[in-house]
């Protein structure tokens, strides 16, 4: 049976704080057929007890917590996992997740599969299909109740972590894209296309409005989509959102609707500048503080579009029901003329 390589040095970075690895591994693949240098697996190192000063190690790989009384048995514990978690002669690309329970997916062929216990096997191109296709399968099942009880997870080759997305991308009439960030000293956003990713710098959050119109670029010379701006971002986590807002200036007026789901409540969106990219951002926050950012040109272009994910979301019953607070109403004729052409009714005041 081959087995991996794996040594353990110090680790540079450490400042002493508890929740600091003391340690790092690095693991070498290749005898188990995976042509992988793993660089910054974290490693913690504790007392077994305050009245017993034997030293325990600790670590997580792919979700796996592994603890053993010495760095040897750690290394072969976490070799054991390794060489199972190997197939198609690599490791996961990504871990779903259903409550405590986790499980790999791969990539193999251009497809990206996986594997329920007791179910059939599931393929897709992108992890944004194959993710619906999961969490409808497990809805339909009555193992979850709502498609967001299901998560993906991006594994790091560089430290064998999982990592929750930062955002979503949403282009319409495609699956959420989930964007992950890397670990390296640039830190990036990574948003996985058919097996490519388009990468940017995060940059303080400057990434995450930089990430939208690259793939939407990409998009359009690929023929998917008509305009880069119609990529918006979902699940902003709010502490995202600061970093992002600082980029950003207050424009002069916000969108208004009456929110259907929860008694017809008058709700409002705040519309901002993004001078560096010449752009208008809607950023609408839902009840758990998660963001939703629109972009466009302009403000009738940009009303259309939150318009659309709120009738989508069930939140008005009409695209056209978004108001615009803060300067004139848009007429319908204007409103049409700026989205060359509109089957929609006029404009709800």
């Amino acid at each position: 049976m081959m087995h991996s390589r794996i040594t353990f040095h110090d680790n540079p970075g450490w400042s002493g704080r508890p929740d600091e690895p003391q340690l790092l591994a690095m693991i070498d693949l290749t005898p188990l057929g995976v042509a992988t240098m793993i660089d910054e697996v974290p490693v913690y190192k504790r007392p077994i007890t305050a009245m017993d000063d034997r030293t325990v190690y600790s670590t997580t790989v792919a979700g796996l917590p592994i603890e053993r009384d010495s760095l040897e048995k750690l290394a072969s514990t976490i070799d054991h996992y390794l060489g199972a978690l190997v197939h198609y002669a690599s490791l996961p690309e990504y871990v779903f997740q259903l409550g405590e329970r986790a499980w790999p997916i791969y990539r193999h062929e251009g497809q990206l599969l996986a594997r329920f216990p007791g179910s059939r096997h599931f393929a897709a191109e992108t992890i944004g299909e194959l993710r619906n296709e999961l969490a409808d399968h497990f809805k339909e099942s009555g193992i979850i109740g709502y498609r967001k009880e299901m998560s993906v997870f991006n594994l790091a080759r560089r430290d064998l972590q999982l990592y929750a997305p930062v955002c979503t991308l949403r282009v319409p009439g495609r699956p959420e894209t989930p964007v992950f960030r890397d670990k390296e000293v640039i830190v990036h956003l990574v948003a996985p296309l058919n097996g490519r990713p388009i990468i940017t710098e995060l940059a303080d959050g400057a990434g995450v409005l930089e990430l939208p119109a690259l793939v939407g670029g990409y998009l359009v010379a690929q023929g998917r989509l008509r305009d880069p701006d119609d990529v918006g971002v979902r699940k902003l986590s709010a502490s995202g959102w600061v970093a992002v807002v600082r980029h950003l200036h207050p424009y002069t007026c916000s969108f208004t609707y009456s929110d259907r789901s929860r008694e017809s409540e008058r709700r409002r969106i705040p519309i901002y500048v993004d001078e560096a990219r010449g752009k208008l951002i809607a950023a609408r926050t839902n009840r758990m503080g998660r963001v939703s950012l629109h972009f466009a040109a302009d403000v009738p272009h940009l009303q259309f579009k939150v318009g659309e994910e709120l009738t989508e979301i069930g939140k008005i019953s009409v695209p056209t029901y978004v108001t615009v607070n803060g300067i004139d109403e848009t007429v319908h004729a204007e409103y049409v003329a700026a989205r060359g052409g509109s089957t929609l009714a006029p404009l709800a005041v």
